[in-house]
């Protein structure tokens, strides 16, 4: 009939216009019905009765679609050999019931009749007016609700005859879709629920207590749907779903029609292993897709592609959600899962990307969008990239943000990347190998453990904030900063790393700070506080005048040449202080130790340099320089083999030793050596330009030393005993 082998007729039986073969014979007598120049044919009562009953040919010998005993629903045959379902007439809300005991669609194809007159359709061409509906009545909602033992098979399209309608096919043995689509439909339905109805015969929803949905072979086209609803217990894709709102609610369920809100009820049998599973061979390609897994501890599975080519991504899972094949959106994706979440495979969003599980998030595959994207988790586990701004040819965008937050431990050491700022918020947080980039701002937080960042490279462009209440491990490690850079823990461990600002840095440490051939490096003001520092080979080093400050509560080891430096004030100040290396200020510097400072290396300024120990200062075999004012006081002051050297000195102490050391003023300021007791200048060298110079120890020892002054003024030596053997003391001016 579809290729033009059919003429209309008017049908005195039914007193309408059908639609039949060529070949009929109308009655002679009868007066033809015509438009134009044509008339119409009109056939004899018997042979319109034998259409109407065979539908134009006879009933199928192997019948696919059998209307249950006493349904309102009669099937007959068109006339290129599809089935035709004469709908049930529709309740007062346009709800259609039709109960089946067998619902399979061929290849080629079958029919819902929706029109009361004759109306042209994609598949069979003309066929006649379903006699179930008063003129100008059609469903809105057809309910095609399968009573076997048997699941459905759909493998070709069913249509709707006559204005467009809601399909559903309901049964609850289950749905197999292999070729499967709709025409004509403005949303499906494919459930393994029993419908629910109102009081006035609307449709408020489904039953979902058991039953499979199987997509597979030549899969389901429903491009032509705006909206396409798979309600099971249990979904398996093996092959492609082509949609444009796609929706996949399962578990056992009351499901709402309209909303798809899902209320739990008690399941038939076992609950499945995998609520949702895409195999390797199937696929969702649509503009939106929802999929939900609403059964306590059943997860989803998509081992094919997700792809949402026009919106949004909707996973939830009331079990955990794997992710081991492709899954991505045009929109955002959102995927909340209560077991936990494992991303294998490659799951971008053009916009964001969301994940939330009480769980385990574990990634060794990419997990990614082109703005946002945010983890929330019971715990994370990453070797692959987290990244956020990331376009789709992996390029960093202009904006993005990573948010990576868990309530335990995060580990991730593969590819971690923002275009704007990151936040790395855990109870531990281990970086370790990893590489962390944000072109923004980055903070990394351990609530509870340690911040591991040992081998990895760790950079922003604007500032980065790492607090841990355990140790923050820099070891070998690159952490860097355009902008400023703040690091509170409980221990710095930054043995051989790098821990740079491009602004300025500070450091508070509870405990003990290791920079055994680390580097710690500020372009502006460099702040660092600990319990202890080891700097062995390492370097403290501020590149401005904003200053360099470097404090320990208990011991400060500047040992095996370590340099603490700054082309501003430097101040180093610890309990006990010990200096191998050197300590050098451009401008002012100051370094105390409450108790005892040892100063092998060199201590120097090209300004005032103040040393002040609260016991023993022993600068033996090191240096002390100021190019202004050196100013050294300490109980004990040890300079044998040292140099202390300034434009001007003042010393203080109770007791001096300087034996082969030498304390130089090069320039012709007051020098002040103020020593209260014993004042052992054997071998030593005490030089002075000043105009004056004035001593008085309790006792002097100048044995094989020189005091000499260059100056104009008077040399004044006030002691209670004198030993000047082989001993020099000598002055320009008097004595």
């Amino acid at each position: 009939m579809n290729k033009g082998l059919y003429k209309v007729v008017f049908c005195r039986l039914r007193r309408m216009l059908v639609a039949v073969a060529d070949f009929a014979v109308s009655h002679a007598s009868e007066p033809a019905s015509g438009t134009g120049a044509s008339s119409l044919p009109v056939l004899r009562p018997v042979a319109c009765a034998a259409m109407a009953l065979l539908g134009t040919v006879s009933t199928l010998t192997l019948a696919q679609i059998v209307p249950s005993a006493g349904s309102g629903a009669q099937v007959l045959q068109t006339q290129n050999g599809l089935q035709q379902v004469n709908i049930a007439k529709p309740s007062a809300a346009g709800v259609s019931l039709n109960n089946y005991s067998q619902l399979d669609v061929p290849g080629k194809g079958a029919l819902l009749n929706n029109s009361p007159t004759i109306v042209q359709t994609q598949q069979a061409g003309y066929v006649n007016g379903n006699p179930n509906l008063a003129p100008g009545q059609s469903a809105g909602i057809i309910v095609n609700q399968v009573l076997s033992n048997s699941p459905s098979q759909l493998r070709g399209y069913l249509e709707v005859a006559g204005p467009k309608a809601e399909v559903i096919v309901a049964n609850p043995s289950g749905i197999v879709v292999d070729g499967g689509g709709f025409i004509n439909t403005s949303r499906a339905i494919l459930t393994t629920g029993t419908p629910n109805f109102g009081a006035n015969g609307s449709l408020a929803g489904f039953n979902v207590a058991g039953g499979n949905i199987t997509v597979q072979g030549a899969g389901l086209n429903a491009t032509n749907v705006d909206q396409v609803d798979l309600l099971a217990r249990a979904v398996q894709v093996n092959a492609a779903i082509y949609a444009n709102n796609l929706n996949v609610v399962t578990g056992a369920n009351q499901v709402d029609h309209t909303t798809l809100a899902a209320t739990p009820i008690a399941g038939n049998g076992a609950a499945p292993a995998v609520a949702i599973d895409v195999s390797q061979l199937g696929g969702m390609y649509a503009s939106r897709i929802f999929l939900a897994s609403n059964e306590y501890g059943v997860g989803v599975s998509n081992r094919g592609v997700l792809a949402a080519q026009a919106g949004d991504l909707t996973l939830t899972s009331q079990g955990k959600l794997v992710l081991a094949g492709q899954t991505n959106a045009s929109g955002s994706i959102s995927a909340t899962a209560r077991d936990g979440i494992d991303n294998s495979g490659t799951t971008y969003a053009q916009q964001d990307v969301v994940a939330a599980t009480s769980g385990t998030l574990t990634n060794s595959g990419v997990l990614a969008a082109q703005r946002n994207t945010t983890i929330n988790a019971g715990s994370v586990d990453s070797t692959g990239t987290l990244g956020a701004g990331i376009n789709s040819d992996g390029s960093i965008s202009t904006q993005g943000d990573l948010n990576v937050i868990a309530s335990g431990a995060i580990s991730a050491s593969g590819r971690n990347a923002a275009a704007a700022n990151a936040v790395v918020q855990g109870a531990s947080v281990n970086l370790a190998g990893s590489s962390t980039t944000a072109n923004g701002n980055l903070a990394l937080t351990a609530s509870a453990g340690d911040i591991n960042l040992s081998s990895a490279t760790t950079t922003a462009g604007g500032s980065i904030n790492a607090n841990a209440t355990g140790t923050l491990a820099n070891d070998n490690g690159a952490l860097k900063s355009g902008g400023a850079q703040s690091i509170n823990a409980g221990a710095l461990s930054n043995v051989n790393g790098q821990i740079i600002s491009g602004g300025w840095l500070s450091a508070n440490i509870v405990n003990a700070l290791l920079n055994q051939g680390g580097t710690m490096q500020s372009a502006g003001a460099l702040d660092v506080r600990a319990g202890s520092v080891d700097n062995s080979a390492g370097h403290f080093t501020s590149l401005n005048a904003d200053g360099l400050s470097v404090s320990a509560s208990g011991l400060l080891n500047n040992a095996q040449g370590g340099v603490i430096g700054g082309n501003g004030n430097v101040v180093v100040q610890a309990g006990q202080l010990v200096n191998v290396g050197s300590i050098t200020a451009v401008q002012d510097l100051t370094a105390t130790a409450t108790r005892s400072l040892s100063n092998v290396g060199t201590l120097a300024a090209n300004g005032n340099a103040t040393v002040t120990a609260g016991s023993t200062l022993t600068v033996a075999g090191g240096a002390i320089s100021a190019g202004k004012v050196v100013n050294v006081r300490a109980a004990t002051l040890d300079n044998s083999n040292g140099a202390i050297t300034g434009d001007q000195v003042a010393l203080a102490a109770d007791s001096l030793v300087n034996h082969a050391g030498s304390i130089t003023q090069t320039g012709k300021g007051a020098t002040t050596l103020a020593v209260v007791g014993t004042l052992d200048n054997a071998n030593g060298s005490i030089q002075t330009n000043a105009a004056d110079l004035s001593l008085a120890p309790a006792a002097l020892i100048n044995d094989n030393g020189k005091i000499t002054t260059s100056g104009a003024g008077t040399l004044s030596i006030y002691s209670g005993s004198l030993s000047n053997n082989g001993g020099t003391i000598a002055t320009s001016g008097s004595l």
